[in-house]
């Protein structure tokens, strides 16, 4: 039976975290793995590039040496080893699930907020704290969307939970209380 992307990330990503933890590396595997992950999200094809049956290992292995070029130890045999088990699709899935396990044991939660204006950094910093302290979270990483149909207040999300503190839904509920 095949494994999902999931799985599998759940399960690489869970290993590179111990060994990073248990070689007290932690912090320095979590900057490669950020840097990397830009690097998936910058070139979406890289994958496909590196799982190409078309191409020979020659043309793929300066590739392969440039996303290892100044990673840690950790990182450059995460790289190899799952590049030599024809994993390269899977590693966006491996990354998130080691930031997600870094994020998890460092209480940093990421909160999306849908905003009717962009956030100043002074909001940020202030609705960091305040969700900081509902959520329980050390740190608060917030990233602003624009909707103008949010027409004032904000729109939360992080840790599977949705806050709607939108002038949208308090209309709606008007709406909603005058038609019923």
């Amino acid at each position: 039976m095949a494994l999902d992307k999931y799985t599998i990330g759940q399960r690489y990503g869970t290993a590179l975290f111990d060994l990073a933890t248990e070689q007290g590396t932690i912090d320095t595997v979590y900057t490669d793995v950020v840097a990397l992950q830009q690097v998936f999200a910058d070139a979406p094809t890289l994958a496909d590039v590196l799982t190409n049956a078309t191409l020979t290992l020659e043309q793929k292995q300066p590739i392969l040496a440039n996303l290892q070029q100044d990673a840690s130890t950790s990182v450059k045999n995460l790289i190899q080893m799952v590049f030599d088990y024809g994993r390269m699709n899977d590693m966006p899935f491996i990354l998130a699930a080691f930031v997600q396990h870094y994020d998890q044991v460092n209480g940093i939660v990421h909160a999306k907020v849908t905003s009717a204006v962009p956030l100043t950094a002074e909001q940020q910093q202030a609705l960091a704290t305040k969700l900081a302290a509902r959520l329980g979270a050390k740190q608060v990483e917030i990233q602003n969307t624009v909707d103008a149909a949010v027409i004032g207040g904000v729109i939360v999300e992080a840790n599977n939970l949705v806050i709607d503190g939108s002038i949208r839904r308090k209309v709606a509920q008007v709406r909603q209380l005058l038609l019923g």
